[in-house]
C-alpha cells in the first residue's frame, strides 16, 4: 500500500498512479506539517506517542486553516480506505475460486478413493486419507422449533437483589435486552450418548478427506 510520503513524492515528481490521482486533491490541500506527521504515523506503526498527540492537537492560532487542512487528511484516509477495500474485495473473489478448485478436486480424489476401495494413499512427501468424526447434526430451524414452546426471560438474581437496586438495576431496566438462546453442540452430543432423545438433533459418523 502506498504511503502518504511515497504519495506526496509522487505527486511532487507529476507521476499519478491511481492512489496518487485519488488523494492529489487532499494532497495539495493538507499542510506540509500535517503530511510529515501522518508519515511519522506510518512510520511508527500507527501508534501514538505524546509527542504526536501534542502536535496534533487543535488551537486557536490558526484554527481554521489547520481544521480545514485535517478535514483534507481525513478525506485522503478515506480514499485510501477505499483503495483497501477494493483489494479485500479483489482478493476475496480469488479466495473464493481457489476454494471452489480445491474442492473440486476434493471431490474427485474422495469420489475415486472410495470407488476402488482405498482407505489411504500416500508418497514420501503426500498423504492422503480419512479422518473419521462424528458431529452433531442439526434440522434447520431447530432451535425454533424447540423453543416455540418455551418463554425465556431474564430475572434479578436474589443474593444480588440489593446491589442491583443500588446500581439502579430493575426489571424494568431487564426488559430491554433480547434474550438469545443459543444451542450447545457439545451438550447436545452427550445428552444423546446417554441415551436422551433431543427432537431434530444427531449423531452422524462421517469421513473426511485429509492432504498432509
Amino acid at each position: 500500500m502506498t504511503s502518504s510520503k511515497d504519495l506526496f513524492e509522487l505527486e511532487q515528481q507529476g507521476i499519478t498512479s491511481t492512489p496518487a490521482k485519488q488523494t492529489r486533491k487532499s494532497l495539495f490541500n493538507i499542510r506540509q506539517e500535517h503530511l510529515s506527521l501522518l508519515t511519522e504515523i506510518e512510520d511508527n506503526e500507527g501508534e501514538l506517542t505524546e509527542e504526536i498527540l501534542a502536535k496534533l492537537q487543535l488551537s486557536q492560532e490558526d484554527f481554521q486553516s489547520k481544521v480545514i487542512s485535517y478535514g483534507f487528511v481525513i478525506k485522503k484516509l478515506d480514499a485510501e480506505s477505499d483503495v483497501i477495500a477494493a483489494e479485500i474485495k479483489r482478493l476475496q473473489s480469488l479466495k473464493s475460486k481457489a476454494d471452489k478448485r480445491a474442492d473440486l478436486f476434493r471431490k474427485i480424489i474422495d469420489e475415486g478413493m472410495k470407488q476402488f476401495g482405498y482407505d489411504k494413499v500416500e508418497s514420501e512427501l503426500l498423504k492422503i486419507s480419512y479422518h473419521k468424526s462424528s458431529p452433531v447434526e442439526l434440522l434447520e430451524n431447530f432451535s425454533d422449533n424447540i423453543l416455540q414452546y418455551v418463554k425465556v426471560n431474564f430475572n434479578i438474581n436474589p443474593e444480588l437483589a440489593d446491589k442491583a437496586a443500588e446500581a439502579g438495576i430493575t426489571e424494568d431496566v431487564l426488559s430491554v435486552f433480547n434474550v438469545i438462546p443459543s444451542a450447545s453442540k457439545e451438550r447436545i452430543k452427550d445428552q444423546l450418548k446417554a441415551g436422551i432423545k433431543i427432537p431434530g438433533a444427531s449423531i452422524e459418523e462421517k469421513k473426511s478427506l485429509q492432504i498432509r
